[in-house]
């Protein structure tokens, strides 16, 4: 069997189950299909080697974790506003500083450095901080997914050098 033979034959089956799970939110449903028949995909050279059965009970196992992992990280999202309680959050990469040094910016430091972003970056910033998803700031946006998180990562970079400095000062200055 082909990916694409089982994409068609497994798609209707992973909608109904996420139909059970994500309810009347369409847009969700589709996202969790999507996202399930990706790993699928990435995953196809061992699953073409499986039973049917064992396809299926994989696909449902992914699809349920899945769910539960988004349903948690809309939780935590849905407290992700632009504020300076979280944007140490918002700006988080693996080389960021430490949380601490964005104690030093104040509000409306962080908020001129987002209106002075360019319009792509300011909206995705803006809508991811609102706790919105990837694919639909993208939606929103009328810009693929991909996209979406290259202006996202753009858009954190860009604050963070404004920001940086200023908070770096202002922190010597408070300790000395």
């Amino acid at each position: 069997m082909e990916y694409a033979d089982f994409a068609v034959r497994y798609q209707p089956i992973l909608m109904a189950v996420a139909r059970n799970l994500c309810g009347g939110n369409a847009t969700a449903r589709d996202d969790l299909v999507q996202d399930i028949l990706l790993r699928a995909l990435l995953k196809w050279d061992t699953l073409r080697e499986w039973t049917e059965p064992g396809r299926r009970a994989w696909l449902v196992r992914v699809m349920h974790n899945r769910f539960l992992d988004q349903c948690r990280r809309q939780r935590t999202e849905a407290t992700n506003v632009i504020s300076l309680g979280n944007v140490h959050k918002l700006l988080e990469e693996p080389e960021a500083p430490d949380p601490e040094l964005w104690e030093c910016v104040t509000e409306a430091e962080l908020l001129q450095a987002v209106t002075s972003l360019p319009f792509n970056l300011r909206r995705t910033f803006e809508l991811h901080s609102e706790g919105l998803r990837h694919a639909e700031i993208g939606r929103r946006l009328g810009a693929p997914v991909g996209t979406v998180g290259t202006w996202l990562y753009h858009a954190r970079l860009k604050l963070r050098d404004q920001l940086r400095d200023i908070a770096e000062t202002r922190r010597k200055l408070g300790s000395g």
